[in-house]
């Protein structure tokens, strides 16, 4: 039963990749509806969103309920919200957003027992270039905001290291997700630079809806 499961989710992360992620890419660029772009995006990020919540509320059940895999799912909902909003009103939109990384920064360190000497300097480097490059990329129009959350993504970046070269299957697979989702903000910052079309939008939006999706798959690894 649990394989029939299993493959059920893979074919739904299957479909979210390669349907609905360039689907919500496209209604970017093709004047499509604001309304209707925003359903699309939350399809895209609802489905490893539910699956998620479908795993939390069967753990609960069956009695293997684990607060790790609870702040992890808070941390995409406030992500998914935030990302909804986004779209409406940016700055609320990113507060939230704000916030769902800092409750991945938290599991994080509650999972992989917080920064080491590799993820310590992988932090520095990356919080000081994040800086020089706002700085000099970015206008200065939510630049605070803009700072404030490189040092959180820089710190979900280098604490997700150290948890790929524990070389435990979970917490490798947690890991890899939590830096998709910061390469597909660096991404979206490049994008934003250079003004770039469809295909870079697509790569920027796979890395993020690919990162939710290998984060939503530790429960399974994890039990």
């Amino acid at each position: 039963m649990i394989y029939i499961v299993m493959l059920i989710i893979s074919m739904l992360y299957v479909v979210d990749l390669i349907l609905l992620v360039p689907k919500y890419t496209l209604c970017k660029y093709d004047h499509t509806p604001r309304r209707k772009k925003l359903y699309w995006k939350a399809a895209c990020i609802g489905v490893p969103l539910l699956v998620f919540l479908g795993t939390l509320i069967l753990s609960y059940i069956w009695e293997e309920f684990d607060y790790k895999e609870l702040f992890l799912f808070i941390g995409m909902l406030l992500c998914a919200v935030g990302d909804i909003v986004l779209e409406i009103r940016f700055l609320r939109g990113g507060i939230l957003f704000l916030a769902g990384h800092l409750v991945y920064v938290a599991s994080l360190i509650y999972i992989g027992g917080g920064f080491n000497i590799v993820s310590l300097s992988v932090y520095v480097v990356l919080a000081i270039a994040g800086v020089i490059l706002t700085l000099k990329k970015l206008g200065k129009k939510y630049r605070a905001a803009l700072l404030a959350y490189n040092f959180v993504i820089s710190a979900t970046f280098a604490l997700s290291i150290s948890l790929i070269f524990t070389f435990k299957p979970e917490n490798m697979i947690l890991g890899i997700g939590a830096c998709f989702l910061v390469i597909s903000d660096w991404l979206l910052a490049r994008n934003k630079v250079y003004k770039t079309g469809y295909y870079w939008s697509l790569l920027s939006l796979v890395f993020y809806f690919g990162g939710q999706i290998l984060i939503s798959i530790y429960p399974f690894l994890n039990k």
